[in-house]
């Protein structure tokens, strides 16, 4: 007896095998411990700020109580009062509001993927297309089309032109193309700073990307879930701005198509509490509409309770905030005067937990030699290839015991590019290093 037929979506959600899915197993069944395995693999590549880790499990554990008669009933699905009040007050006091965040312009989410999806929900029909600079965060796609069904459609950029004006001709030769074949884009996708590139869009370029949206009547949607972790302020670095600040917003764009992104896994380093929050204090219809969305996937009461009570010591917060950009800054010298000494080619950064870079091509014939796909006398002529990259990367998993996402997984316009995170202790970052430097020698 045949069974029920699973929906056209579901089918095409097990199409989809996604590289950074497939590497989590990979790390899962044999991960790195100092002490029961030391020869696992080293997490280089998941965006986890390890660094404060520390002082965040002090602070947590000195506030974590005990269960209260009201953790024990339901959560407000966009997150409880006092919690929006405290991340509208972090957002006034570091992201300098042109008007003051109120809370009820916020909304708490499951995490900033579950804040995408709904967003791609409201935003999108099924088949409508978001258009994304590329490389980018690798799980976008997944985050807006496995349920919403939208298309997240990267728009690939030579890697000079990521952060310059020039750059528009290419979304908008996308959006003819699209249209030429009877799609319609809704929407831009922005992260600022940049996930992998790990810098600042110039003002210049959000401007002309706002002016874009306008003449095609386009939503943004800003991820600033990196703002709090710019870790060189110099004078010759691109500031980080939030779209919040803007004085002169509606310029440039109506200020009704902005949504502004951001979360605790970043900049606070609490991945696995699963928090993240959108604001939009122009659209009050869209911030209805995400927290009707909200009751599929809000948090327990407790964790509202807890994480309330801990941005509201806005003292602990700062500091942690300076101490984690010190230590980012410290992780990422040592990071680059690795990469220089080792003669591999990155890109300069400023912010984030991590640095985008190309391997040598001795990486890829080393690895192609040791597997037997090539030969001594293929070896000059060898370059990297999207292939090659493939079989590099699970060799440099697996065997090497380093996991780096491959840039293949954030739509790398160009092959042999990885990102690798230096916001980890000192000693595996070192670990990481002696294992990398093998594959180059």
């Amino acid at each position: 007896m045949p069974s029920p037929e699973l929906s056209t979506g579901a089918e095409e959600a097990l199409k989809k095998d996604a590289l950074l899915s497939k590497a989590f197993g990979w790390m899962g069944r044999n991960p790195y411990d100092k002490h029961k395995n030391p020869e696992g693999i080293v997490n280089a590549g998941i965006a986890s700020n390890s660094t404060i880790r520390p002082m965040l499990l002090d602070k947590l554990n000195s506030i974590a109580g005990s269960f209260q008669d009201a953790d024990l009933d339901y959560n407000w699905p966009n997150g409880e009062p006092e919690l929006r009040g405290e991340i509208a007050s972090m957002f006034n006091r570091h992201f300098y509001p042109v008007v003051p965040v109120n809370p009820d312009d916020i909304v708490v989410t499951n995490g900033c993927t579950s804040a995408i999806e709904m967003l791609a929900f409201a935003m999108c029909n099924p088949g409508d297309h978001v258009l994304i600079p590329a490389p980018c965060y690798g799980s976008l796609d997944n985050d807006m089309s496995l349920r919403a069904r939208a298309v997240a459609t990267p728009v690939k950029l030579p890697l000079e032109e990521a952060m310059t004006v020039s750059q528009i001709s290419y979304f908008e030769r996308a959006i003819s193309d699209i249209e030429r074949r009877g799609g319609r884009v809704k929407a831009l996708f922005l992260m600022s700073p940049h996930n992998p590139l790990g810098v600042s869009y110039p003002r210049d370029v959000l401007r002309r990307f706002f002016e874009f949206c306008r003449r095609h009547n386009l939503f943004v949607v800003i991820d600033e879930i990196y703002a709090l972790s710019v870790f060189d302020r110099s004078e010759i670095v691109t500031p980080f701005e939030s779209v919040l600040s803007w004085f002169d917003l509606d310029s440039y764009i109506d200020p009704s198509s902005v949504v502004v992104l951001h979360g605790l896994s970043k900049d606070f380093g609490l991945n696995g509490f699963r928090m993240g929050w959108m604001v939009s204090p122009w659209n009050k219809d869209l911030v209805k509409v995400i927290t009707s969305y909200a009751s599929f996937g809000y948090r327990p009461s407790y964790t509202d309770r807890l994480i309330s009570k801990f941005l509201s010591d806005h003292s602990f917060i700062d500091t942690m905030l300076k101490t984690s950009q010190r230590l980012l800054a410290d992780n990422y010298a040592h990071t680059v005067e690795f990469f220089d000494t080792h003669g591999i080619q990155y890109i300069p950064c400023t912010a984030g937990h991590f640095i985008w870079f190309r391997l040598p091509v001795k990486a890829c014939t080393n690895t192609l030699l040791s597997l037997g796909l090539i030969k001594e006398s293929d070896v000059a002529d060898t370059r990297w290839t999207v292939e090659n990259e493939m079989v590099v990367w699970q060799n440099m998993v697996c065997e090497r015991h380093i996991y780096m996402p491959t840039g293949q997984a954030f739509c790398s316009p160009e092959p042999g590019w990885f990102r690798l995170t230096f916001a980890i202790c000192k000693e595996q970052l070192d670990l990481a290093f002696e294992r990398l430097g093998g594959m180059i020698k």
